[in-house]
């Protein structure tokens, strides 16, 4: 009876292994194999704030339509800036983990919303196999392609941005000169914002600081600004300026976009 049982069920259970690779095969063919992977948690709003851009800026009618993504955020990862400033590498493997346990998961290349770290962006890509896509580098790259006649561009960043010209060489060497703000002006309206949005402070007093920090530059001859800490446009009100402004998180939002795109036509192509 046992096997008569077993019989009747085998086309059973065969037709069902056929439907589920069928359905894996109709993922890869609709791109799904391919997902974006994000490395986050500095700071965990900045994170929030790019995934918020990716899902704004995807040319996407239904849900089906939008990037499958991984998200880990590792809130954990030390101070960039001191990190730095102290040339200490204990900071190097809380990123390694961050990418690797990315790769591992699935993610096809990967997006980090944090311009400061990209001081260490060698040691996580040489730990994985998978593209990072550089978000100072394709900043800069933005700024030629929509601004190429402007030459004097203001950065507002985190001092140890600033300190470690991570910005500044990428510019220099793409032929523009590089306006920051006075030292007080970092220390008092920058950071001091930067520092309130982090804790979640009053929102209206961290966009006043940025604004005057913006204008600061401007008065020094900024012909634009590029917002490089993706704390910044979280409280940045670009009416209050008169310059163009280049935000890095939508950017780097929009350079995941294209990514996940083009690898999808290639996949299908295969």
């Amino acid at each position: 009876m046992k096997n008569r049982n077993s019989l009747f069920l085998l086309p059973f259970i065969l037709l069902l292994v056929i439907s589920c690779n069928e359905e894996k095969d109709e993922m890869k063919k609709s791109g799904e194999g391919v997902i974006l992977g994000i490395f986050g948690g500095m700071g965990p709003e900045a994170t929030a704030d790019l995934y918020h851009q990716i899902i704004r800026l995807t040319p996407a009618e239904t849900d089906q339509e939008h990037i499958p993504t991984l998200i880990y955020s590792l809130p954990q990862v030390p101070d960039r800036m001191a990190s730095i400033r102290n040339q200490d590498l204990t900071i190097v493997p809380y990123l390694v983990e961050g990418v690797t346990r990315l790769e591992d998961a699935g993610a096809s290349f990967i997006v980090i919303p944090c311009n400061t770290v990209h001081y260490f962006y060698d040691y996580m890509q040489d730990a994985v196999s998978i593209p990072i896509i550089h978000m100072i580098r394709e900043t800069v790259n933005e700024v030629k392609l929509l601004y190429p006649d402007l030459k004097k561009v203001g950065l507002l960043a985190t001092t140890g941005t600033i300190e470690s010209r991570l910005y500044e060489d990428e510019l220099v060497q793409n032929g523009y000169q590089v306006i920051i703000p006075d030292d007080p002006v970092e220390t008092e309206m920058v950071m001091k914002a930067v520092f309130g949005i982090k804790a979640g402070s009053d929102k209206q007093t961290n966009e006043d600081l940025l604004a005057q920090a913006g204008n600061h530059i401007i008065k020094k001859g900024a012909e634009l600004i590029v917002l490089g800490c993706t704390e910044i446009p979280l409280a940045f009100n670009p009416t209050r300026v008169d310059v163009p402004v280049v935000n890095a998180t939508q950017v780097l939002a929009r350079r995941a976009i294209e990514t996940y795109f083009g690898m999808e036509k290639n996949s299908e192509g295969n």
